[in-house]
């Protein structure tokens, strides 16, 4: 059937929102499905990206496959039908399987002209720079741009014959005036667990918040750096087929384990005696990069439960190491101030990945 082209959007579709619009119809009965963004960082799992760290493109379903499909199924028709056209028959037949071949081929042919030419072309792309997201469709007149506070993220798990399949989707508060629904099947990633969507839709909507870093997790900062070290944009990524290899992963993943080693270095240095401070720590914590956090956490909690073991029962003491620079009331409104933020964190993410 020819080789699938993409077809990609045009990148200036974010700019401008699209006018006369109306609300969507269908939205109350996906309401059981609707996804919360995760609230901690606690369930990573693989996704696909291509950006560049300003836009993100995520590819959505389009009729290039059952095009693809149509033209397997005629090719197969075909070949019976000028088989039989073959084999001596009574003129009224010969004409019927004869005129079946045309149709057929004619089928082919178009099938063949546009798995070619349509290509995959139907895409979400998200735009940090602009705050809107659009839900691009062959080209502009067919696409729909919005403000991301006005799309919403549903999963849906049903069973079917093979198994359990679940589904990614992103649709828009509002459509465009000739359209009934606009609710997308995203290919964004592998998401069996509701706890999986959450966390493809807190990426994406800390990936949309210009008031926060992008988020530093695996498979994404891995590319934002690598885009960044060489100057790539999203069409390089796209249209020239610039792809992030194995090499290129693996050396941003050692610049990222120096990170966080001279993290750890500097987290061991704060927590002694002479450095000590509640306050510091938990800047530390608030600043340091989400793919180091759950590291420091446990640095942190490990000290805290044996901080905290020297204040229990009658024999209350602080640790002797810190003596020399505080007082019990001080040392003990520190280890309150540690206590109330980091094990309140640590409860929310052991909650959030049972």
């Amino acid at each position: 059937m020819g080789k699938i082209k993409y077809r990609y959007p045009d990148w200036s579709c974010t700019k401008e929102l699209t006018k006369n619009t109306r609300p969507v119809r269908r939205a109350k009965w996906l309401r059981p499905d609707l996804v919360k963004p995760q609230s901690v960082y606690s369930f990573h799992t693989p996704f696909y990206t291509k950006t560049d760290g300003k836009q993100w493109v995520i590819q959505s379903d389009s009729s290039v496959g059952w095009i693809r499909t149509i033209g397997f199924i005629s090719t197969f028709f075909l070949l019976i039908f000028l088989f039989f056209g073959l084999v001596p028959l009574p003129n009224d037949g010969t004409t019927f399987f004869l005129s079946m071949a045309g149709l057929t081929f004619l089928l082919v042919s178009f099938s063949m002209y546009k798995s070619r030419t349509s290509g995959e072309d139907i895409w979400v792309v998200f735009d940090r720079t602009t705050g809107n997201v659009c839900f691009w469709k062959k080209n502009k007149k067919h696409s729909l741009t919005v403000p991301f506070e006005k799309v919403k993220c549903y999963w849906n798990s049903k069973y079917m014959r093979g198994g359990p399949v679940s589904s990614f989707f992103l649709m828009p508060e509002v459509n465009l005036l000739n359209e009934r629904n606009r609710l997308w099947k995203v290919h964004f990633g592998f998401a069996p667990q509701y706890e999986q969507a959450q966390f493809f839709w807190r990426v994406l909507t800390d990936f949309m918040d210009q008031s926060r870093p992008i988020p530093e997790v695996p498979g994404l900062i891995h590319q934002v750096r690598f885009v960044e070290k060489n100057g790539y944009t999203i069409e390089d990524l796209t249209e020239d087929g610039i792809e992030m290899t194995e090499a290129d992963f693996n050396e941003v993943a050692e610049e990222i384990q120096n990170d966080m080693a001279a993290l750890d270095t500097r987290l061991r240095r704060m927590i002694k005696p002479d450095q000590f401070s509640a306050d510091r720590l938990i800047e530390f914590y608030e600043a340091c990069p989400i793919y180091a956090r759950e590291d420091v956490l446990r640095t942190i909690i490990v000290k805290l439960r044996r901080w905290v073991k020297f204040l229990k029962g009658e024999d209350r003491m602080m640790d002797p190491a810190y003596r020399e620079f505080f007082t019990m009331k001080e040392y003990e409104a520190e280890m309150d101030k540690l206590a109330d933020f980091f094990f309140k964190i640590d409860k929310e993410r052991r909650e959030a990945i049972r």
